[in-house]
């Protein structure tokens, strides 16, 4: 695993222990755009209590919805592996975010195993924003080859990266989200 500061598409951040942010404590967050204009993110483990066939007619899939962020969280958006569906965005890792919805739907649901995470809302820093956390000790940002695929990371992959990360940050896998609540 190659960890530094440097942000950029298709990495990944994991929010340092007791960050004091009620949203982002104990995430992982991929970065799908990062330029001058800012950087835009998913969180890959917040998961909601309702699932993507909830809100959407005709699915047939049982994934969760996730939490991308705090900025239009009435908004869906979506990652995946699949590169014929037409005006997705390449994103890194073989990644892509959105494209056209029917032929996205037609895809998953025609080979149940196909991966994606669908989200409601996403993470949305402003240029420099995003810099400046990482030097105020918010944020580890991870590098690619990640250990494990970022389709199927779990709501526990912030504690599998700190027990990855080691060190200090390998007394933090076992921290409950609210440390006032132990």
């Amino acid at each position: 695993m190659h960890w530094n500061n440097q942000p950029a598409k298709g990495t990944l951040l994991i929010s340092k222990p007791l960050i004091g942010d009620g949203f982002f404590e104990q995430s992982v967050v991929y970065l799908t755009e990062h330029n001058d204009e800012g950087t835009l993110g998913f969180t890959l483990n917040k998961e909601s209590n309702l699932l993507v066939k909830d809100l959407v007619d005709n699915f047939n899939r049982d994934n969760a919805l996730m939490f991308g962020g705090p900025v239009e969280q009435d908004a869906l958006f979506y990652l995946h592996e699949e590169e014929r569906i037409p005006n997705s965005a390449p994103v890194g890792n073989g990644l892509f975010l959105g494209g056209d919805f029917e032929v996205f739907q037609k895809l998953i649901q025609e080979d149940q195993k196909t991966p994606f995470k669908a989200f409601l809302g996403y993470s949305g820093w402003s240029p420099g924003q995003l810099e400046d956390e990482i030097s105020d000790g918010t944020w580890v940002v991870l590098h690619p080859p990640f250990e494990t695929d970022i389709l199927t990371l779990s709501k526990d992959a912030w504690r599998n990266y700190m027990h990855t990360l080691g060190g200090e940050y390998r007394i933090w896998a076992n921290a409950p989200e609210d440390p006032w609540m132990n």
